[in-house]
């Protein structure tokens, strides 16, 4: 929505006691929408009305007290509208959902100067951190792992310093893990604990952990942070003070929200696939787009939009052009510490760095596709022999419809199990 470009504008007509739960209805949108990554959202709330009851409420001195009505105003892309209005449908009860197209004669968004790189880690970091310790055993902490919305463990000695690290890539090569922490959430609990029990007893953390970790202090800067990331090539890393003490852990996400001030969103439900045949019935339409040509702001907002860290790069007939990913926008921000941050930042969003500007120009490999009516066995092949965690379905003409990744499958077949579970780590580093 950048110039003069065509948007929906959404409307939300509800009464000003309204509840949803302990909160105010038009609170409850609001924050649903700022979580969410839109572009923006008013509330207004009117001096006269009635609604379905036909009682009139007034703003006037003697009625201050009353149940005026108060209106949502909401404009954004028309891709986003369609992704977060069933969500916001919901929440807005027996309110009056209306959506127009609107023409936005000006709308800057987010500049890229707004990213605030400047910023501590200690002001984007996770400070609740499950640790372990060097003498804990494998199967422990994979059961750790399992479930939680995190692939890896900071290890610290009784004095809470930091030793190691031990990670789901450092659990299949070193620790000979037959699936990984991701695939094993998704099986049900006989097959997982058949798997666990195959785990070597006498193995521990210290046996296969990341011995001396990158790590990074606690008043260094988003930065510094991310040129670490990118440099390394790294999904996170651990926070310590000036004297070893672990305080946090900071990951590719939480440095991509706070710099670009976007929210953290929720996890995803799980789905529940029991029977399903075909890609169909098992795919994901919200998946998060962006188009070819999309500025950094969008990038990221899509990027950390679900639980994937990825988008599917578009043309402009809605073809699937490539995915992109958390690392692939960390490489595009990678801000130089000796060239200033506003400046590298603007390089990023232009032709310099790396030669990459756009979502199209990261994408390095096609995307792997299928029609609606793939059977989800040959959807859990061909992702295996690509080496992919995202299938995009598509139409007859090759429109982009939704995706499958992997968790979808496994809940879908329980025998696409094993030739997943080999499914190498990405080349960027470990999940």
């Amino acid at each position: 929505m950048e110039g003069s470009s065509t948007g929906r504008c959404v409307r939300v007509y509800v009464g000003e006691t309204d509840q949803a739960g302990h909160t105010p209805r038009y609170q409850a949108m609001l924050e649903y929408l700022r979580r969410e990554g839109a572009a923006g959202a008013t509330v207004v709330r009117g001096i006269a009305g009635f609604g379905a009851n036909s009682q009139v409420h007034t703003a006037t001195i003697l009625r201050l007290s009353a149940d005026l009505p108060v209106v949502l105003t909401w404009v954004d892309a028309p891709a986003r509208v369609e992704r977060l209005l069933p969500g916001l449908i919901a929440l807005a009860g027996s309110g009056i959902v209306t959506v127009d197209d609107v023409r936005a004669a000006s709308y800057g968004g987010r500049r890229v100067e707004q990213f605030r790189f400047d910023l501590r880690v200690r002001d984007a970091m996770t400070a609740a951190v499950v640790t372990v310790t060097p003498s804990l055993s494998l199967r422990d902490a994979v059961e750790r792992l399992v479930g939680r919305g995190f692939r890896a463990l900071p290890v610290v000695d009784a004095a809470g310093e930091l030793v190691g690290m031990i990670t789901n890539r450092d659990l299949v090569e070193r620790g000979g893990l037959e699936a990984r922490v991701e695939l094993l959430g998704a099986m049900a609990p006989e097959a997982r604990a058949a798997i666990l029990e195959r785990l070597d007893p006498a193995r521990t953390v210290a046996d296969v952990m990341t011995a001396a970790p990158v790590s990074v202090g606690a008043s260094e800067t988003l930065a510094r942070a991310t040129h670490l990331m990118a440099e390394r090539h790294l999904k996170r890393l651990p926070v310590v003070e000036d004297d070893g003490h672990l305080v946090g852990i900071v990951s590719r996400m939480d440095i991509l929200r706070a710099a670009g001030e976007t929210f953290p969103r929720e996890p995803s439900a799980a789905l529940d696939h029991a029977g399903a045949r075909i890609v169909a019935e098992i795919m994901r339409t919200e998946a998060p787009t962006v188009g070819a040509d999309a500025d950094l702001a969008a990038v990221v907002d899509a990027v950390t939009s679900t639980r994937l860290n990825r988008a599917v790069v578009l043309d402009a007939e809605r073809g699937v052009v490539g995915v992109i990913s958390d690392a692939d926008v960390v490489a595009m921000v990678d801000p130089s510490v000796d060239t200033g941050i506003v400046g590298s930042l603007m390089r990023a969003a232009g032709r310099s760095v790396h030669g990459r500007a756009t979502p199209a120009a990261l994408v390095t490999r096609p995307a792997i596709t299928g029609p609606p009516d793939m059977p989800i066995a040959d959807a859990a092949r061909t992702m295996v022999e690509q080496a992919r965690k995202i299938l995009c379905v598509v139409d007859g003409d090759g429109r982009f419809l939704g995706i499958v990744d992997r968790a979808d499958v496994l809940r879908a077949v329980g025998e696409a199990v094993a030739p997943l579970a080999s499914l190498p780590a990405s080349r960027d580093g470990d999940e």
